[in-house]
């Protein structure tokens, strides 16, 4: 497990930036990112992680010398709950995620991934109500203006209904629609995890054809493991 964190804090020094920006991660049996980066809009967030996520989302707020409600918008990679967990620090914002993705977090539709269909069969997780925040859903490759900032989102449908993929700053936030396993290395998504892993797949293949991989930097999961882009690790989480 030792082990495992100090990967994770090596791995998470590729898009660290304070006060620009921060990476930090939430506890739990693997690490759940959340990223914040200050902007010319306010401050955002890339995903919401999981257990200890109040703790670690005032952290890298701190470090912006940021507060919770100075977070202006939201983007989700998927709502799974390990990536969701501190929506309600941060309700003032707007939500961003894939159209198909909105039934889910609102939890009025259930995942068909095994594992996420377990957890939900075991405990209910803290979901919005219909209507309670501010979503702004997409279903078409959108950029997003944040002052002298641009966030591009991208559908990548198939880990889950709406997972999406955003480039920001150079780091493309795959989600987990890209997972790393120890002695496997960068794959794509795992199939025990996922609503259709062979369309996910498909989706991040295509997505190459759609953005210019000179304008990729980094790669990085949902759960904190970044590598620098380049063919060899694009190939790798095709697999």
């Amino acid at each position: 497990m030792l082990l495992s964190v100090l990967a994770c804090t090596r791995d998470l020094q590729l898009i660290q930036d304070p006060p620009r920006h921060v990476a930090v991660t939430t506890t739990g049996s693997w690490a759940s990112m959340i990223f914040v980066a200050r902007t010319d809009s306010g401050v955002i967030a890339i995903d919401l992680g999981w257990m200890g996520a109040e703790a670690a989302l005032d952290d890298a707020l701190e470090q912006l010398g940021a507060t919770r409600s100075d977070v202006k918008h939201v983007f989700l990679t998927h709502a799974h709950r390990d990536h969701v967990a501190a929506w309600r620090l941060v309700r003032q914002a707007r939500f961003h995620m894939g159209a198909p993705e909105v039934p889910y977090f609102a939890d009025t539709a259930a995942y068909v991934g095994v594992i996420p269909q377990l957890g939900e069969s075991m405990s209910d997780s803290d979901r919005p109500k219909p209507g309670e925040l501010d979503i702004a859903a997409f279903d078409a490759d959108t950029p997003i203006v944040l002052g002298q900032d641009t966030l591009r989102a991208f559908p990548a449908f198939g880990h889950t209904a709406g997972s999406a993929v955003y480039l920001f700053r150079g780091i493309l936030f795959a989600g987990d629609a890209v997972n790393w396993r120890v002695g496997g290395g960068f794959t794509g998504a795992r199939s025990e995890m996922s609503d259709d892993p062979i369309r996910s797949r498909a989706s991040l293949a295509a997505l190459w054809s759609r953005l210019d991989p000179a304008t990729v930097q980094v790669i990085c999961t949902a759960h904190a493991k970044c590598a620098r882009n380049d063919s060899r690790l694009r190939r790798e989480i095709q697999r």
